[in-house]
């Protein structure tokens, strides 16, 4: 079990790894958007020695809080591009709202905590919010913060933050997140 338990965190640390190959690929090389969506949980390390705090379609959304359990569901969302070259991040949980991008609350325009609305590529009519651009600089190899382009500022957790906190769209300090592949 043990050896098993290892096993799981090295091919974490490999996902890791080729997240920040992909992600030069992606802001790089116009041939990445053949390369496979980064798929997976979402997570910052809060404390630098694996506390994860995930990004999580809390009890299948459309709320995007934050879970303290990695390895749980509603946890995986897919890097997609839209069709003006941002970046969003789809649920791809498996849940009511699979198929939905990260956003601003009730898709109004003047609400920075999160949601999942429409994404850019459904024809339905993008919802609020929900471009991003990647940023790796000052993150450490294989992390990426997401600065959001509607509201000038990065996706992270609000000061004091427990499980089940709402994530925000206009934090002014990056969070780097890490692409957590499940067990």
């Amino acid at each position: 079990m043990r050896k098993m338990h290892r096993l799981g965190q090295i091919g974490r640390l490999a996902g890791v790894v080729l997240l920040s190959v992909g992600i030069v690929l992606t802001i790089g090389i116009p041939e990445a958007s053949a390369q496979q969506p980064l798929t997976g949980q979402w997570c910052w390390d809060s404390t630098g020695n694996g506390t994860w705090v995930c990004l999580n379609a809390w009890n299948g959304g459309p709320w995007v809080n934050v879970s303290t359990n990695a390895d749980t569901r509603n946890n995986d969302f897919t890097i997609i591009q839209d069709p003006a070259g941002y970046y969003e991040l789809e649920d791809t949980g498996g849940n009511s709202y699979s198929g939905e991008c990260i956003g601003d609350a009730y898709n109004e325009s003047g609400q920075a905590d999160t949601s999942l609305d429409p994404c850019g590529n459904t024809g339905v009519g993008q919802g609020w919010g929900t471009n991003f651009e990647l940023v790796t600089s000052g993150c450490l190899t294989g992390y990426v913060a997401f600065y959001n382009v509607h509201w000038g500022g990065y996706l992270g957790p609000p000061n004091g933050w427990v499980n089940g906190s709402h994530f925000y769209l206009n934090k002014p300090d990056k969070y780097c997140f890490a692409q957590l592949l499940p067990a």
